[in-house]
């Protein structure tokens, strides 16, 4: 199993903005993605990507502003995010995903992530 403790606020799967004719991701979107495979290079200890069919869990934190905390996005869509930046790190594709789950709390911002081949 690998466990990954990412220091870093969740951030959605963000569409792509086209501009210019050429497609691409928001700047915010980018960012995301390089800091949580960076956290992903280091659970690995330099292990090559699982093969098979893959288990995924995520809990993703948000530090709550007042008393009426309104929804902070769909668990889905930071489940997107976080198969995105694990694709080619930890797994070869994230389509090898077979079973996912996922959870939204209040406290420092981070995610805790466990990918498991089956």
């Amino acid at each position: 199993m690998i466990r990954i403790e990412a220091l870093i606020k969740p951030v959605p799967f963000k569409r792509v903005i086209p501009r210019r004719g050429r497609p691409r991701n928001p700047a915010e979107y980018t960012e995301f993605k390089e800091e949580l495979g960076y956290f992903a290079l280091k659970a690995m200890k330099g292990r090559e990507p699982l093969k098979g069919a893959i288990r995924l869990h995520a809990d993703f934190y948000k530090k709550r502003r007042g008393l009426l905390q309104k929804n902070w996005g769909d668990v889905d869509n930071f489940l997107k995010a976080v198969m995105d930046s694990l694709s080619g790190i930890c797994y070869e594709d994230d389509g090898q995903v077979t079973q996912i789950s996922a959870t939204k709390n209040y406290g420092e911002p981070r995610i805790l992530i466990e990918v498991e081949e089956l």
